[in-house]
């Protein structure tokens, strides 16, 4: 038995061991195939007045052929300032040497230094690339920085700059979270290089989704008494990407937050799993059967009598409490209130006084009206959360945006919040 318990713990760990490989931490390049090369074509009065290039990233649904890209506004100031679609200048994404086509601007946003592109028809050429909302727990985690920044060019004579392999791949980490005085722009700082040419590329984390936009950097010079310069050090930073979702919505473009499917670790985690759990139930038998046995050598006239077998007993169900259903504002403006949730239709959450239950003072980023629904469902002991069509989305705590009109259940102890995760709400039983 020792020997099967050793082989069985063996694999196990060889299990785990070759998933190592596969989930090692580093750059995710699959990310290049989300990535391209923009170049603005700038045409005044019929005179050609030269090219700017910068980069762009495709977004959309995991799986499907994207149309739309994303880019920082002064990737693309040169074509507004000469007319924009009305005038002669053009925008281009550039797949390879002999393969590009042309783009169209969507929206942009001058405060935030954002523009939304689209290909006339979806593209099978790039992928779209996940995003992910930046929180606390990013500050000192790896990111990677990609894009096709000129400085790379001018030190080397590429043959080729604008495939996906010709990409360049800068890896730093994220030094705070801070919104910027004056714009009031959530952004990233960085100790990671963004160069010319870099801006309006994707800013990635290890698991290839994008939590910014490469956008800007600055030189900070010291000088000594005789005016020699002393010391230079750059500081970098990205536009959180919490600040594309409003234009995106606005212009009901697809996108998607988080990554679908398990990760490969977890897949072997849970063979492990099975393998444990088999190896306990061989265990828990082979005592079961060995009990007989040592019944048996006690000096007793009769034999011992079977243990009656347990009598089957009716499955749990969710609803093993009668706890009242509630409503628990997790945003400090609440101090913690909670409302109780009945059945259907449930009660209402937003900025609506008159028919809000859970309301959000007026002017509460993130918050609509009636931003979303809560109701309960005793025969299930689920709630079911609805989004009402709201500007902003309402989110899942690991950052999934839920379909408008479609209820979503959730189980007593979730996580929600509505456009920001500083308008959380729990669900639970009190």
């Amino acid at each position: 038995m020792k020997t099967r318990v050793s082989a069985l713990l063996l694999c196990v760990f060889l299990l785990l061991a070759s998933a190592a490989p596969a989930c090692a931490a580093g750059f995710d390049r699959e990310v290049l195939d989300g990535v391209v090369y923009l170049r603005e074509y700038v045409v005044l009065d019929g005179e050609f007045q030269g090219s700017w290039r910068g980069t762009a990233f495709f977004i959309g649904e995991e799986g499907k052929d994207p149309q739309y890209l994303v880019t920082n506004l002064h990737v693309i100031e040169h074509f507004l300032a000469t007319g924009g679609g009305q005038g002669e200048s053009r925008l281009y994404v550039v797949y390879d040497e002999n393969d590009s086509e042309e783009a169209f601007l969507v929206d942009y946003s001058k405060d935030m230094d954002l523009a939304v592109l689209k290909l006339d028809q979806p593209t099978d050429k790039r992928v779209p690339l996940c995003l992910e909302l930046p929180t606390q727990e990013l500050v000192g985690s790896t990111v990677y920085a990609v894009g096709y920044p000129s400085v790379a060019d001018v030190a080397v004579d590429a043959l080729a700059s604008y495939r996906t392999e010709d990409a360049t791949v800068t890896t730093g980490s994220i030094s705070r979270l801070l919104t910027e005085s004056g714009t009031g722009r959530r952004v990233l700082q960085l100790d990671v290089s963004i160069q010319g040419g870099n801006s309006g590329g994707p800013l990635v984390t290890e698991d290839g989704t994008v939590v910014g936009i490469n956008t800007f950097g600055v030189t900070v010079t010291n000088y000594d008494t005789s005016g020699a310069v002393t010391s230079e050090a750059s500081v970098d930073y990205a536009l959180n990407v919490e600040e594309l979702i409003p234009l995106l919505d606005k212009n009901n473009v697809p996108y998607q937050i988080g990554r679908d499917g398990f990760p490969y670790l977890l897949v072997v985690a849970g063979a492990a799993a099975v393998v444990l759990l088999a190896l306990a139930a061989v265990l828990v038998l082979r005592r079961r059967r060995a009990k007989p046995a040592a019944v048996r050598v006690k000096k007793s006239p009769h034999k011992p009598e079977p243990s009656p077998a347990p009598t089957p007993q009716p499955a749990s169900t969710p609803n093993v409490s009668r706890s009242t259903p509630l409503l628990r504002s997790l945003s400090p403006q609440h101090g913690g209130a909670a409302a109780p949730v009945p059945g259907q239709p449930g009660i209402l959450v937003g900025r609506d006084s008159a028919a809000c239950q859970v309301l959000f003072p007026e002017g509460t980023p993130g918050v609509s009206a009636r931003h979303c629904s809560v109701s309960w469902s005793e025969p299930t002991g689920e709630f079911l959360l609805t989004d009402l069509k709201s500007t902003y989305g309402t989110f899942l705590s690991g950052g999934q945006k839920l379909t408008p009109g479609v209820p979503c259940r959730l189980r007593p102890g979730d996580v929600f919040y509505l456009g920001d995760p500083e308008n959380a709400l729990r669900v639970e039983l009190g």
